[in-house]
């Protein structure tokens, strides 16, 4: 393995850089060096000292003994370095990439505090995504952070460098055996390979399979929980003397008739209303994805508008938090009242074990602020074209809104061809629809 120093730069003083070169594995890094010298002073990877003239007095040649002190210097740093790559090289493990990202660890390793255990380095990964990411998304990675906490205490600590395949099935398995969801054990592996990721960007080693803990892993099915048409007009026509229940009522109504995730439908206010060739619309951008989107304001929702004078509800609290746990906790006693009593399969929190698992329930117990947006998507899903459903909900994707709402592809494969027949039957005439075998199976 040949290992060398250059500079890149005719600076007086240019940065030292360090490459290793390997032609039987194939192996060409390079990094940057913390030293510096005047790419005159460096020639084919050595530090050329300062020669003395001939016939030099002695005070010239303790001038030159003097500049050359440095260089001395910096030649030995440049070989203590040099020895210490070797070492590295030597000692790597079999699954270790030598590329320049292995060289610039080694050159210019993290600062000593930088931990190299998954736990400690949450801490830094929270910090450094402090601005992007949500309350409520710091909040559950907190809660997976306390899980793994538990992990440890029954398997030991967790180091950024051994989180492999083998970490992902004792991982796997001790879920399992806590009586932990499958989506639960799915979305911790998720997050720890996030952070594994954030952790090699920043010139940490990790395992390699640390990209790959969620492979083969998918999310299984929860219950697909929403209030339909009937449900709806039930709500509607309540009316409470609690002045809080009848907010909720309305909110609930706003939220079923708009779409949107309770993040955003709870910060509506008159501001967002906007007119177009006559027609209310509501003009917000998603917190979650920032998208920009224009929600057409139906009866309903307008009906409520006007009872609070074009304004929309008030709130239940000046906390966010607070907020969404009421609003929670009311929208559960209007559906009650709208006796909302279908039996129902709901992923639902165990207050004893604070745990989700599949209960079958009264649907009034189901009712969550999420509900609004599915029941938006799963109503009108059919009736109105998929691509105006979705710039609404503002998903990313149409697989996406299928799974959201809970279709499968067959599905819109279906309503095409009823929508086909409903035009062919308008201009008079059956349409001649074949059915063909699937290639892959015969059938």
């Amino acid at each position: 393995m040949a290992i060398t120093f250059f500079t890149q730069s005719k600076k007086d003083l240019a940065p030292i850089y360090i490459r290793i070169r390997e032609g039987h594995e194939k192996i060409d890094a390079k990094a940057r060096t913390q030293f510096s010298v005047s790419p005159e002073r460096l020639a084919k990877g050595k530090i050329k000292l300062h020669r003395t003239p001939n016939g030099a007095n002695a005070k010239t040649k303790a001038d030159c003994k003097e500049r050359n002190k440095p260089l001395i210097q910096l030649q030995s740093e440049l070989d203590d370095l040099s020895e210490l790559v070797n070492r590295k090289l030597n000692e790597r493990n079999d699954y270790e990439i030598i590329d320049s990202n292995w060289l610039k660890r080694v050159v210019t390793p993290r600062n000593n505090e930088t931990p190299t255990n998954l736990i400690g380095y949450f801490d830094i990964y929270l910090e450094d995504k402090k601005t992007t990411l949500r309350e409520s998304t710091v909040k559950k990675i907190k809660s997976i952070v306390n899980r793994l906490k538990n992990f440890e205490t029954d398997k030991g600590t967790i180091y950024l460098a051994e989180i492999n395949h083998e970490f992902r099935s004792k991982l796997s398995k001790w879920h399992d055996k806590k009586g932990y969801a499958h989506n639960t054990k799915v979305k911790a592996l998720k997050v720890v390979s996030t952070i594994c990721n954030h952790a090699r960007d920043n010139g940490l080693k990790v395992h390699p399979e640390s990209e790959r803990l969620t492979k083969g892993l998918k999310y299984e099915d929860t219950p697909h929980v929403y209030l339909n048409f009937k449900e709806l007009a039930e709500i509607e026509k309540l009316s409470f003397i609690d002045a809080r229940l009848e907010h909720a009522k309305d909110w609930l109504l706003i939220s079923c008739n708009t779409a949107q995730r309770v993040s955003d439908f709870m910060k509506f206010s008159e501001k967002n209303i906007i007119q177009i060739e006559g027609i209310h619309f509501l003009d917000i951008n998603q917190e979650k994805t920032g998208t920009p989107i224009y929600i057409p304001l139906n009866e309903t929702v307008t009906r409520i508008l006007k009872k609070y004078d074009w304004n929309f509800p008030p709130q239940f609290s000046t906390k966010i938090g607070s907020n969404e746990t009421l609003y929670n906790r009311l929208i559960k006693k209007v559906c009650h009242e709208a006796k909302i009593n279908e039996l129902v399969k709901a992923n639902l929190r165990q207050t004893d074990t604070n745990r989700y698992e599949i209960k079958e329930v009264p649907k009034w117990k189901a009712v969550s602020s999420h509900i609004g947006r599915r029941s938006f998507a799963t109503n009108y899903y059919g009736k109105i074209n998929t691509a105006l459903l979705i710039s609404a909900t503002g998903h990313a994707s149409e697989k996406q809104f299928l799974t959201y709402v809970g279709k499968k592809p067959q599905d819109n494969a279906l309503a095409l061809a009823k929508e086909l027949k409903r035009l062919s039957i308008q201009q008079g005439k059956e349409p001649q629809l074949t059915v063909i075998k699937n290639a892959s199976n015969g059938q």
